[in-house]
């Protein structure tokens, strides 16, 4: 085996989706400058804070407001989920849902909702393969019940049995729907 497919098997073995890899056939590009040797790290100075100490820190200070604001992210989402159903998830309307959607997904792990963001992920998928007109109207409104659940029971901790089940189950409905498209 050429020395760059070895090197990109070797990385790929350690993919969870290995088996439904396949490697041949496929171009490995080695690039010719190797960027590492251009990066330095950089050591604070005397009386300077690490960045990302610092950044850490600021989070903590936040974190007393993380359950105001997925709160909030909650009632934006429900709201706009209502508009976009009464809209026939066509439209501006749904284009707010959509990005409201999205908006969970990326903020629920950092605001310590893990199976929220999960959750809206699985949502995010449905509504980017499917078309508003033939969205399972049922499944989208699960998906927003499971999240508002998620986060009014407080399920933060990823050993809550109950968030991960229905997460799980509801990004497999929305992966053998979208399969059957």
């Amino acid at each position: 085996m050429p020395r760059r497919q070895k090197a990109a098997a070797d990385l790929v073995e350690t993919a969870d989706d290995v088996e439904d890899m396949d490697l041949d056939g496929a171009e490995f590009i080695e690039p010719q400058v190797d960027l590492r040797s251009k990066a330095k790290e950089r050591k604070p100075k005397p009386g300077e804070r690490d960045p990302v100490a610092a950044a850490e820190a600021a989070l903590k200070r936040m974190e007393k407001s993380f359950g105001a604001w997925i709160l909030d992210e909650i009632n934006t989402l429900d709201k706009a989920y209502h508009a976009a159903e009464h809209a026939g998830f066509e439209g501006e309307a749904m284009l707010t849902f959509y990005r409201s959607s999205h908006d969970i997904k990326g903020q629920a792990a950092t605001l310590g909702f893990p199976f929220a963001g999960r959750v809206a992920a699985s949502l995010c998928r449905l509504l980017d393969h499917v078309d508003g007109t033939a969205l399972p109207v049922d499944l989208v409104r699960q998906h927003v019940q499971a999240i508002r659940a998620i986060v009014h029971e407080g399920a933060r901790e990823e050993g809550n049995a109950l968030a991960r089940t229905l997460a799980e189950r509801l990004a497999e409905v929305t992966e053998d729907y979208v399969e059957t498209l």
